[in-house]
């Protein structure tokens, strides 16, 4: 279709669009697609399954371990090893035995070689007037199933020891009532009955025998890593008013603590020594925790405060074997009961949100700690987000480009059955989400196949030893972290680097500025640009780019490449390059054949914007209101951009649009003279169906 056509058809659709609800139906602006995770065919372009076969079973190279700021199995000594898994939340992590199998074949033919079993913990303990500590025998059993089922498939299993598990009043009467998911977390450090609680859990769920594997959980080594309270902020959150009736617990600690250390009355009141305080607490806390979690038997490798950026915790997170950390962009802001509509959801991806003062995506990687692993156990562009095409383009390649250790996707599914067939999902189930499901397939190629090179460049944050040090009002890292994150290796260390890279000191205005002129002053590594004046960034390697002036982020490396668009434009990575005439649009070009891009005969090729359920209604078309979910079939966003890929000399390859069965649908019209192959990549698609994926075969 012409340029000029498709500005009428736009014109149109402003003029013609009435105030009030908008709606999503099918139409010209919104096309049909099928969409069901269970539906993958066994050795299409879309099954990534056989990317696990080294590792079945999950656990035959022994435990995991951490080894520097990676990890490496006990039997694979000087192999670094990556996740790249899903949540399963709730209902989901323990299906009936009938569903266990489809559904790790459906995660293992996604591409995940990991789950995170989430919320798992209120489901699984007796609930006839026993102790919560104590399992249920049904419903562990499922458990116990659906792990064999991931064992068998080269899936390996992280959970948080406690999520949400209810703890009845009459079992800590001592704790502040009602003992909600907060209150528990905060008694676990304070009350010992509490703590004996956890661990008694901790005990009988880590030493129960799994029948169908013949070990405990403790002794198999399908576990890779494990954490202790899901999300706990307790350091960062101390204060009366969200601690409830601990409060003054934490107060009078906090005093005999200042007595011990010869703190005058007088001086107790400068956060300051507030911070010191919970430095020792913590420290304190988490090797009682590690030698019981240890006693009982669990050889993983160990981790706590997974939520929060703020400096005081990326100090105190130094007690952990390694670092894990959550990130959303478009979290829904809940105005409703029970997650329900009406939600609000600011309708601005990462590229937009990177150029604003107060950017969030510092949060992505700015508490990595140096001579730690990273993980990222709940990672989401949330729908009904615009731009959330982009973030397997983006995380995928910031996590190969910085050598992170794990990325898991929030969620598969949080419970009921809808999750094993075409279904319409909520805000962050991939199993409702067509856009999702497929940008994730870019994290497996970018980041857990290793196409993004890693960084040999480094920038450290260098951490004061003292939490005193710490500005008490500090609530996140500093701005320079974003920028920092797209051109080196971004840690933060209690020591000034001693291989001469680049550093600079937490709070220090004056070192802050000395490190910037340094990066301005020449390319970073070589390749690297440094320009946050203009907002452009070159990572060290020259594979990542970000362009603020044209609002586009490029991935130019040998395997896959990709161009992110906020707006409409031309882009180009290397082999791939982009007439975009759509926002919010991603594209997407992988080699499957172990070829370099330019030289493949079989590649994978997304085009992504957005997709929708039918009867879908938001407030207005900026979409930032969402009053009503919709339902079956799903839709996605018409959406257009003129591909060209500069594959070299050779024989002229085919264009075959695929269904999300990995089936093709038939070929497209392309073109191909002087090693150039262009095609419309058009959402439109062939025979009545969306089309977001295409194979080309050569």
């Amino acid at each position: 279709m012409k340029h000029w056509l498709w500005s009428i058809i736009a014109l149109f659709s402003l003029l013609t669009a009435a105030a009030g609800p908008y709606v999503v139906r099918e139409g010209n602006d919104w096309r049909k697609i099928r969409f069901d995770v269970t539906k993958i065919r066994e050795g299409s372009i879309l099954d990534f399954g056989k990317a696990l076969n080294h590792h079945r079973p999950a656990g035959k190279y022994g435990f995991l371990k951490v080894v520097g700021d990676h990890f490496e199995f006990e039997k694979l000594p000087g192999v670094k090893q990556r996740f790249f898994g899903v949540n399963l939340s709730e209902a989901s992590s323990i299906p009936p035995k009938e569903d266990a199998a489809l559904l790790a074949e459906s995660i293992a033919r996604a591409g995940y070689n990991s789950v995170r079993l989430h919320h798992y913990d209120n489901l699984i303990v007796r609930k006839d007037g026993g102790s919560t500590t104590e399992l249920d025998p049904e419903k562990i059993d499922r458990m116990d199933y659906l792990i064999k089922q991931f064992k068998d498939r080269g899936i390996y299993v992280t959970l948080d020891l406690y999520c949400s598990r209810i703890v009845s009043d009459r079992e800590l009467p001592e704790v502040f009532h009602p003992v909600g998911h907060w209150n528990y977390k905060n008694a676990v450090y304070l009350v010992d009955s509490a703590r004996e609680n956890f661990l008694a859990f901790a005990k009988n769920f880590m030493t129960h025998k799994n029948p169908y594997t013949g070990l405990t959980y403790a002794e198999d080594p399908v576990f890779c890593f494990i954490s202790t309270l899901n999300e706990n902020r307790v350091l960062a959150d101390w204060n009366p008013k969200n601690h409830g009736a601990r409060g003054w617990q934490w107060e009078g600690l906090f005093v005999e603590w200042c007595k011990k250390a010869g703190i005058p009355k007088e001086k107790q009141s400068d956060l300051r020594f507030r911070q010191r305080f919970l430095q020792d607490f913590q420290k304190k806390h988490s090797a009682k925790m590690r030698a019981a979690l240890r006693a009982i038997g669990i050889r993983t490798p160990l981790t706590d405060q997974n939520n929060g950026p703020e400096p005081l915790l990326n100090l105190t997170r130094l007690n952990n074997d390694y670092i894990d950390m959550h990130y959303y962009i478009g979290h829904p802001e809940i105005t409703g009961d029970n997650w329900r509509p009406p939600v609000k959801c600011r309708q601005a991806g990462w590229v937009e949100l990177f150029q604003e003062e107060d950017a969030y995506s510092n949060k992505l990687g700015g508490s990595r700690i140096c001579g730690r692993p990273y993980t990222l156990t709940e990672l989401k562009w949330c729908k009904p987000l615009k731009a959330r095409g982009e973030g397997g383009a983006i995380s995928g390649s910031l996590a190969g480009f910085q050598d992170w250790d794990a990325l898991y996707t929030f969620q598969w599914a949080w419970g009921g059955k809808d999750y094993m067939k075409e279904s319409w999902g909520g805000y962050f189930d991939l199993y409702g989400d067509p856009i999702s499901y497929l940008s994730d397939r870019m994290i497996h190629l970018l980041f857990l196949r290793g196409d993004v090179a890693a960084s040999k460049v480094s920038a450290t944050l260098v951490m004061p030893k003292d939490a005193a040090g710490i500005d008490p009002e500090a609530k996140a890292l500093p701005r320079l972290c974003n920028a920092l994150m797209l051109v080196a290796k971004l840690g933060n260390s209690t020591r000034v680097p001693a291989d001469g890279s680049y550093y600079w000191h937490l709070g220090s205005k004056p070192s802050e500025q000395k490190l910037v002129r340094q990066l301005e002053g020449a390319p970073v590594g070589g390749k690297g640009v440094f320009d946050p004046r203009n907002c452009h960034f070159i990572s060290s390697t020259g594979e990542l780019e970000l362009i603020g002036k044209e609002n586009l982020f490029r991935v130019a490396a040998p395997r896959s490449e990709a161009l992110v668009f906020v707006g409409t434009g031309a882009g180009k990575a290397d082999v791939l390059s982009v007439e975009n005439r759509t926002p919010y649009s991603t594209f997407f070009a992988s080699s499957m054949d172990g070829n370099e891009l330019r030289n493949s005969r079989k590649i994978l090729f997304f085009h992504l914007n957005n997709a929708a359920h039918t009867g879908m209604t938001f407030g207005d078309e900026s979409m930032e209101l969402l009053n009503s979910y919709g339902n079956i079939p799903h839709l996605v966003r018409r959406a257009a951009g003129e591909v060209a890929l500069n594959l070299g000399a050779g024989g002229a390859p085919k264009v075959y649009a695929v269904n999300l069965k990995g089936e093709r649908l038939g070929e497209v019209a392309s073109t191909f003279a002087d090693g150039l192959l262009k095609f419309t990549a058009d959402t439109a698609g062939l025979n009545g169906e969306a089309v977001l994926v295409y194979e080309i075969i050569r």
